[in-house]
């Protein structure tokens, strides 16, 4: 189970108008709004290494870069290199896994509120809602027009299997939550995850997690992985039974 839990954890979301540039050594993500590297594992200097990478999002436009940490990344000192060099802590996740069998048993174990609904965003309208909330949660832009474009092929092409899937939670009417999903063979990758400020506490998150594991069991998904950010969802999840493989350590520094 580690190990797979460990192979699927290499998975980073990767929008169609992203730029990816993977290296021997590192891989570098070029989102609309941001710079991300995946994973590093090098024998170079780091110091050349970072120069490298903040070039590379600097040339895309980009003012910062993150940078993620786990148990698989080298050199061993990744991380107080980075901070040497102006990177700051910005984010901790765990990794986090559940094998999938009854989504009864799920909800019954995360106790969803009777008053939030969960609705498929399955149409540019509810796609871009859920971009609207994604923007206020996370400070991203909301989806591009491309993006929008994408996701409605996307569905289009599934026959009402996608695999790739966002909801919303609603509360009184009003979508207050988001969240997504991507199934790829049997792991359901779940993404995305908020809730906006004022409606937080009501148990949106725990009917989105809910939702969202149902439809990959119908689709035939046997795990569901997350990652959790550490002082919020990671202790929702692991009260629904998943299981902590890891803790992952976002830095950000300037380019």
């Amino acid at each position: 189970m580690k190990q797979r839990v460990a192979e699927a954890a290499t998975w980073a979301w990767m929008p169609s108008d992203a730029q990816d540039y993977v290296e021997a050594d590192y891989r570098l993500t070029i989102y609309p709004h941001r710079a991300s590297v995946q994973w590093s594992t090098t024998s170079r200097p780091l110091p050349e290494l970072i120069a490298e990478v903040r070039q590379r999002a600097r040339e895309a436009g980009h003012s910062a870069v993150r940078w993620w940490v786990n148990g698989r990344t080298a050199p061993a000192n990744t991380a107080d290199v980075l901070e040497q060099l102006g990177f700051d802590l910005i984010e901790t996740v765990e990794v986090l896994a559940l094998e999938l069998s009854s989504a009864d048993e799920l909800a019954a174990a995360l106790e969803l509120p009777d008053d939030v609904i969960v609705r498929p965003a399955d149409d540019a309208d509810s796609i871009y809602l859920a971009g609207q909330i994604d923007s206020k949660v996370f400070g991203w832009p909301p989806p591009t027009r491309q993006q929008l474009e994408d996701e409605r092929e996307m569905l289009a092409e599934t026959n009402g299997s996608p695999s790739v899937r966002r909801f919303l939670a609603y509360l009184d009417d009003e979508a207050v939550g988001s969240a997504g999903y991507t199934l790829v063979d049997d792991v359901l990758r779940l993404w995305g995850a908020g809730v906006l400020p004022e409606a937080r506490g009501r148990g949106a998150y725990r009917a989105l997690l809910a939702a969202r594991c149902a439809d990959g069991i119908r689709q035939g998904a046997t795990l569901a992985l997350v990652k959790g950010r550490a002082e919020t969802s990671a202790p929702v999840l692991r009260r629904a039974g998943f299981t902590s493989y890891g803790i992952e350590k976002c830095y950000q520094g300037a380019t």
